[in-house]
């Protein structure tokens, strides 16, 4: 990895556009390069540049505090946060870095940050990165995520390692050299990200502290979770079977009562199915009867539908005649028309005649006049171009002459601005001579006045420091006599907490859990006993019961199923008789209603006495004069017809009725069989079991039984009551003594925290007492470097400021540094503007001299070009003004277009007006041919319509004669109402009318059904005949006791599983304590080889190895820089060691300590410390570029120059090396340069010299 250039802008000190490249001369033939410049010029600044746009971070700023600082309008920003590095007053900054990547290819990246709106006033804008491949700029990555991870992918280094391998923080590995052993190990973890083996012998000495406690606990638990005696579970698992039996009892009945309910509720059910199949059918009934008037007018829209194509016919012949008839009107409107339309188009044609002669003599007329137009247009064209010449030319003489006079002007007013300036400069300079030994050599002063300023804040920094150090010490040790007060109070709440469990278990010791036990077994067994016969004879009582019942159920379902054969068979016997009776009345209806026909009526009329019938030849004519018995007759048949088939209808509805009520009958019956063999069966066996049990000779009559049985429950109740209370209370004196442990536990665990309260602030009052005498040693250093350079400065600023500049220096060293500045700058720009101003006035007085001469030649010019332009111009305006009387100036080719235009529209209006003169006269021809056609199709249309008209007349006579029960239709209008009723609406009205016949069938059979039902229902009463209200509130009551019951069988249920588990965990306990001692034996062992509890013992016996290929790298550099010295780990027998010692292989493999070394040899082999550091960061990657930022500064001229030619020879080894200071010696043996100096206003300049 190599860096080509790093360039950027308003980069904290750095404000204007910088650039480094490191390609070009003289850094790119150059292996060392110092980069030099006052203190706080920014020579670092440079190098964030290099770390914000590789990795958007800067060594120096993640070593701040993350304190907030303020930002413009109010806002904040982080101390870490690298966009503060923009520059105040700034609206945007950028770094760029062009680099080659470990994959050989070269890339520039890039990081920006602005502020909203391009304005210094608004607030910070995230900062921005991107990647793009050279020298193509192909983009690489899109977001800034993905843009940091391409970079760091390409270079091949993180940014911790980058910081190690690329860019050497200063004085980061002379601590590491000298410190203690503990001190290296965090120093080397951390520098080399190997904190997992810190973490690993915490979590050793952490889980073996775990695993100690789990071993207490178990052991704890062990002795609080004791199961039952033998004689306490005994009595719990008979209390259990006694609450079980109980809840089984109030179960059985609880089901007898439920089965009551169910019985109530569908006899209510059936109640409301009746009632409303009975609303139904009325329902269904009285729809049916309303429909009458829509029976009639269905019957009328049927009968009239033989009409609807001869008023079809009608109303079609009629709109034929009337559009004949409109038509007639319009042709004879249209016939006036073209007989108009005929006479002005002859008379336009006259007219159109007259305009084309007119137009034709005009054109003649206009010759002569076109032609001279013509001939003066060319001669004003000609002369047009030279005449707009000639004003060009005089406009710009003039112009000219105009700006050689403001030239003239201008340098006179320059030439008095800058007389004015020497003789300004010239006094300013002699009123403040007294400035002249400062401003000359401000760089100097400068640069020792910021140092003094920096040795200010420091020493005030370490009053500061020292002042806190004191008031932390105070601090600690008033927390730690607090801590101490406390744990002694812990110790006494723990005595008090041992006394209470000791207490507590005395008191649980006191009671006989074997008795309680005993008793409770004895007490079960009785309640189970009890509880058992009661459950036996309940049953039995209950079946007999249900028996009797069932008994009754069954004769009444029984008759019913008789009760319906019975019927079906009469219903079935008459069905024959019914449907022959119908078959023949409806042949009798038929034969009538022929007799009774129009046709046969007719035929009748025409029959003559004595003559014989044209259709059976027969003389004897007997209904020839009877019509009015036949019909009577045929009214009769009708009615019969009715009512035989309403009989066949309501037997069939009958039979459907009774065949449903047997078959529910039959189901009954099977179903009650069924269940009273199954209640048979059962009474046998409780009655068996009845006889076995104890208790049926000692209980009384079965009258009493009900009472004996109570006084029993009553008895054990009590005796239970007595036993629960004192089982209470010994579970009351074990959760007293389990508190008490508790109470005890959270005492040693108080204890225990305050106890290591304590030592942490022993600790701490132990390492600011440290502190305190080291910030006293540095206050003492800061206070002698700071009275240095105030001895140095003030030979000249007292000559410059008076004597009493240090004071005034003191009560604000940046402020009256800057009034120097401004001093000495002023000083500078008077100088410059002196020399500046003499130079100018010189130049002036021979340019203004030149500019004169000048104006006269321009005006000598300017005249004759203005005398050629009023000749041309006078010769134009004559020849348009003679141009301007022929046709008003217009153009000759317009004028002769528009009379040719005029001619041919006159012939085209003529041409327009013959065709339209044709037209009308065939317009006319045309009508009155149509005319002739259309009274003929009047003609033939009003005959049609007579023979149509009559033909519906005659339809609406005979529907008046046959339309008995049907609606009267008057007229054709009163049909074509009754016609408009489409065949769907009838279609629908007829299936209504059918539906409704039906609904009243189905409702008849639906109730027939729903009372049948509820008949066989009320026939299978239960037995007692008690009251649904009474019913409900009985189950309810027993449902609430056996709740009561369930729940303290379910807590017996579960105290025997607690002690179940009890036993379980007894039995596992010793088990599982042994394993956990074997776990606790094992990470014992573990954490007393590894563990620790700041993590140290492992830490240190890891970084051995880390340390070793350390030393191997830093003795390949030193060989390099100084063969005389070896760097080795000193090692022990029995414990890791992290101490360093040299070699001195001049001495014959000497051992010498390292704080031993003089300060020129410290210095090598740090370095030599941090380039193995930074080769065994880069181990993967080629690290071809080197920054090196070390405090030269405190070094002597001895030590400097052992450490420059240390540095020069580390550039043979293929690194481009570039070295931050500021000391002058040092950047005087280094050839090549980047300076940054200061330019006034807290702003620098790079150069590269």
């Amino acid at each position: 990895m190599r860096i080509l250039r790093i360039s950027g802008k308003n980069l904290a000190s750095l404000a204007a556009e910088f650039t480094v490249d490191f390609e070009a001369e003289p850094l790119a033939s150059s292996g060392l390069f110092a980069i030099s410049g006052p203190t706080g010029a920014g020579k670092s600044t440079l190098l964030d540049a290099l770390c914000l746009a590789l990795y958007d971070a800067t060594p120096r700023l993640l070593k701040r505090a993350g304190s907030q600082l303020p930002d413009v309008g109010g806002d904040t920003v982080s101390a870490l946060d690298p966009r503060t590095l923009l520059r105040r007053g700034a609206a945007e900054a950028w770094s760029e870095v062009d680099f080659v990547g470990s994959d050989e290819g070269r890339y520039r990246a890039r990081w920006s940050v602005r502020r909203a709106y391009g304005k210094p006033g608004g607030a910070l804008q995230p900062s921005k990165m991107s990647l793009h491949r050279l020298p193509d700029l192909v983009a690489i990555g899109g977001t800034k995520t993905e843009v940091a991870a391409e970079i760091a992918q390409r270079i091949g280094l993180s940014f911790e390692q980058f910081t190690r391998a690329v860019l050497l923080a200063q004085n980061e590995f002379s601590a590491f050299l000298k410190t203690d052993e503990n001190e290296r190990g965090e120093l080397l973890e951390t520098l080399t990200g190997t904190t997992i083996y810190s973490d690993i012998s915490r979590r050793a000495f952490e889980r073996y502290r775990a695993e100690q406690a789990r071993t207490q606990m178990l052991s704890a638990q062990l002795a609080n979770q004791a199961p039952l005696a033998p004689e306490a579970r005994a009595t719990l698992e008979a209390e259990s079977a006694s609450a079980d039996l109980a809840l089984q009892a109030l179960e059985a009945r609880q089901a007898l009562l439920e089965q009551q309910l169910r019985w109530h509720q569908e006899a209510a059910k059936l109640e409301r199915g009746e009632e409303a199949a009975a609303q139904a059918l009325a329902e269904a009934a009285a729809a049916r009867d309303a429909a009458g008037e829509r029976r009639r007018r269905l019957a009328t829209l049927e009968a009239v539908q033989p009409a609807r194509p001869l008023l079809a016919e009608l109303e079609r012949l009629n709109g034929e005649r009337q559009a004949a008839t409109s038509s007639t009107a319009k042709l004879e409107a249209e016939l006036a028309a073209a007989l108009e339309l005929r006479r002005q188009a002859g008379a336009g044609l006259d007219a159109a005649l007259v305009e084309v002669d007119a137009a034709e003599e005009a054109l003649r007329a206009a010759g002569p006049q076109l032609d001279r137009a013509k001939a003066l247009d060319a001669a004003i064209a000609t002369l047009a171009p030279g005449h707009a010449q000639a004003q060009a030319a005089l406009e710009s003489a003039r112009a000219e002459a105009r700006a050689a006079r403001a030239g003239l002007q201008a340098k006179a007013d320059e030439l008095e601005r800058a007389r004015k300036a020497r003789d300004g400069a010239d006094a300013w300079l002699a009123a403040h001579a007294r400035l002249a030994p400062m401003a000359s050599q401000w760089p100097r002063w400068e640069r020792l006045l910021v140092q003094a300023g920096e040795a200010a804040a420091g020493l005030q920094g370490s009053q500061e420091a020292l002042a806190h150090t004191r008031r932390g010490a105070l601090d600690a040790g008033e927390r730690a006599t607090a801590a101490a007060a406390a744990l002694s109070r812990a110790l006494e709440s723990v005595s008090a907490q041992e006394a209470a469990r000791a207490a507590a278990t005395a008191a649980l010791e006191s009671f006989d859990g074997a008795a309680l036990a005993r008793e409770r077994q004895q007490l079960e067994q009785r309640r189970e006993r009890l509880l058992q016969a009661q459950h036996t004879w309940t049953e039995l009582a209950a079946a007999r019961a249900s028996l009797g019942a069932l008994a009754r159920e069954l004769d009444h379902a029984d008759t019913a199923r008789a009760t319906a054969e019975r019927e079906l068979l009469a219903l079935g016997a008459a069905a024959p008789a019914l449907e022959a009776a119908m078959t023949q009345s409806e042949r009798s209806l038929a034969a009538a209603e022929l007799a009774c026909a129009a046709s046969v009526e007719q035929l009748r009329a025409a029959l003559a006495d004595d003559a014989p019938c044209p259709v059976c030849g027969g003389l004897d004519h007997p209904y020839r004069h009877q019509d009015a018995q036949l019909h009577a007759m045929l009214s009769g048949l009708r009615a019969e017809v009715e009512r035989c088939r309403g009989a066949v209808r309501a037997n069939g509805a009958a039979q459907a009725t009774q065949d449903a009520i047997l078959g529910s009958a039959r189901e009954r019956l099977a179903a009650l069989a069924q269940q009273r063999g199954a209640l048979d069966g059962r009474i046998a066996a409780l009655a068996d079991e009845w006889e076995q049990h104890p208790a049926a000779l000692e209980a009384p009559a079965e009258a009493e039984r009900e009472a004996w049985f109570a006084d029993a429950r009553a008895a054990l109740r009590e005796a239970a009551e007595e036993l629960v209370r004192g089982e209470q209370a010994m579970r009351q004196a074990a959760a007293a003594r389990d508190a008490a442990q508790a109470e005890l536990d959270k005492a040693q665990a108080a204890r225990q925290r305050l106890q290591a309260a304590l030592d942490a602030e022993r600790e701490t009052s132990a390492r600011l007492a440290a502190d305190l005498q080291a910030q006293s040693a540095r206050l003492e250093a800061a206070s002698g470097q700071l009275d240095t350079l105030l001895a140095e400065l003030d030979p000249v600023l007292a000559d410059a400021c008076g004597d009493g500049w240090q004071a005034a220096w003191r009560r604000e060293p940046a402020a009256w540094r800057a009034a120097r500045a401004l001093e000495a700058a002023q000083w500078a720009e008077q100088t410059g503007l002196q020399t500046r101003s003499a130079a100018a006035i010189a130049t002036l007085d021979t340019e203004l001299a030149a500019a004169q001469e000048r104006i006269a030649q321009i005006d000598r010019g300017g005249a004759q070009v203005a005398a050629e332009c009023q000749r041309i111009g006078d010769e134009l305006a004559r020849m348009r003004a003679e141009r301007g009387a022929l046709w008003q100036g217009r153009a000759a080719l317009e004028v002769e277009r528009e009379l040719g235009a005029a001619l041919a529209a006159a012939r085209e209006r003529l041409a327009a007006r013959q065709g339209a003169a044709n037209e009308a006269a065939q317009a006319e021809t045309r009508a009155r041919a149509a005319l002739g056609q259309l009274a003929q199709r009047i003609a033939e249309l009003d005959g049609a319509g007579a023979q149509a008209a009559a033909a519906l007349a005659d339809w609406l006579e005979d529907y008046r004669r046959h339309a008995d029960g049907l609606d009267a239709v008057e007229d054709g209008a009163a049909l074509a109402q009754l016609l408009n009723v489409g065949a769907a609406w009838l279609a629908q009205e007829r299936a209504a009318l059918g539906a409704l016949e039906a609904a009243v069938t189905g409702a008849t059979v639906v109730l027939g059904e729903r009372r049948a039902q509820r008949q066989a229902h009320l026939e299978s009463a239960p037995a007692g005949g008690q009251p649904m209200e009474e019913v409900q509130a009985a189950f309810e009551a027993l449902g609430q006791e056996r709740r009561a019951a369930h729940d303290t069988a379910t807590s017996l249920r579960l105290q025997l599983a607690q002690d179940d588990a009890r036993r379980e965990q007894a039995r596992s306990a010793l088990a599982e304590i042994e394993r956990q001692q074997e776990v606790e034996q094992r990470w014992g062992k573990l954490a007393e080889l590894i563990g620790s509890a700041d993590g140290k013992k492992f830490r240190n016996y890891a970084q051995q190895f880390t340390l070793d290929v350390l030393l191997g790298y830093a003795n390949a550099h030193l060989a390099q820089l100084a063969r005389r010295y070896r760097l080795e780990r000193v090692t022990y027998a029995n414990a890791p060691s992290l101490a360093l010692m040299v070699r001195d292989q001049d001495m014959g493999g000497e051992i010498r300590s390292v704080n031993s070394l003089s300060g020129g040899e410290s210095f090598l082999v740090s370095l030599a410390l941090a380039l193995g550091l930074a080769s065994l960061s880069s181990n993967r990657v080629r690290v071809e570029s080197l920054f090196i930022d070390e405090g030269f500064g405190s070094l002597d001229s001895e030590t400097l120059g052992v450490a420059m030619d240390a540095l020069d020879a580390l550039q043979s080894l293929g690194r481009k090396v570039g070295v931050i200071s500021h000391v002058q010696e040092m950047t005087e043996r280094i050839a090549t340069k980047v300076l940054v100096r200061p330019a006034g206003g807290g702003s620098s300049l790079v150069i590269v010299e």
